[in-house]
Formats: C-alpha cells, sequence, structure tokens
C-alpha cells in the first residue's frame, strides 16, 4: 500500500482480515509454522527424565535453561505432563508430572531465543548420547 509516498507492506492477522484494502498493490495469504523441537528417536526417554530431574539440584542459569527446553522436549514425547501453569510474582511456571507417577516439577518458563534453543537442543542431545550423562 502507498503511505507518504512509499511502499509499505501492512500484514493482517485471520480474525483481523475484512477484505482487501483500498489501494493494496497485491495479495496473499501464508501460514509462518510453529518452530519444532526435534529430539533425535535413538535418546533414551528415561535417560533424558533422569538428566532433568539432575538439572533439578542445579541453580545456575544455564542449566534451568537447559532444564526448561529438555522440559519441553519431554512433554512433546509424553514422557512429561504439564499439570498446570502458574504466575506468581517472580515469573510464570509449568507444574509438571511424570508420564509414569514420578514427582511434581515446577519449571520456570524461560524466554529463549530459537538461536538459545537450538543451542540447548544439540547440547541435550549431546547428553544424550553419553553413558550416565552429567548435566553441564
Amino acid at each position: 500500500m502507498e503511505k507518504n509516498g512509499r511502499y509499505e507492506r501492512v500484514d493482517f492477522s485471520p480474525e483481523g482480515w475484512s477484505g482487501v484494502p483500498d489501494g493494496a498493490i497485491g495479495v496473499w495469504r501464508t501460514e509462518v509454522a510453529e518452530p519444532e523441537l526435534k529430539i533425535a528417536s535413538f535418546l533414551d526417554l528415561d535417560q533424558l527424565l533422569d538428566l532433568f530431574m539432575q538439572l533439578a539440584e542445579q541453580a545456575n542459569e544455564h542449566q534451568q535453561k537447559l532444564r526448561y527446553v529438555l522440559a519441553l522436549l519431554l512433554i512433546r514425547k509424553k514422557r512429561l505432563i504439564l499439570d498446570e501453569t502458574l504466575v506468581k510474582p517472580d515469573g510464570n511456571f509449568m507444574v509438571l508430572v511424570g508420564s509414569q507417577g514420578e514427582g511434581t516439577f515446577e519449571i520456570t518458563e524461560e524466554q529463549l531465543s530459537q538461536f538459545e534453543v537450538a543451542q540447548m537442543q544439540a547440547e541435550i542431545e549431546a547428553l544424550g548420547r553419553e553413558p550416565n550423562s552429567q548435566a553441564a
């Protein structure tokens, strides 16, 4: 669309779309896929859950982020179940339980970039390949 003598791209959500706006030069529709966290099928989910529980005892920021990404992977693989989400003054939290009756875990929701998620995922895969893996 032309605005102030320049052409500008204008994006609409499906809910905000009410038809082609006046002055539009072109219209196209696209959908942005949600980024997928892929976990290698050769990783043992019980081993990853053990790593997740080891990280529960760690206080360093990197390990908390690693634990959050590991929790997302284990939720996706149905090894952890999201029981509830909590909003507290010090942040948002996920309350998780193991699908085979393992405890209750409260995980801080981390704000990570896609790059950080990819780094954490690669680290998890490397740790998952090591016998008796230890947290970084």
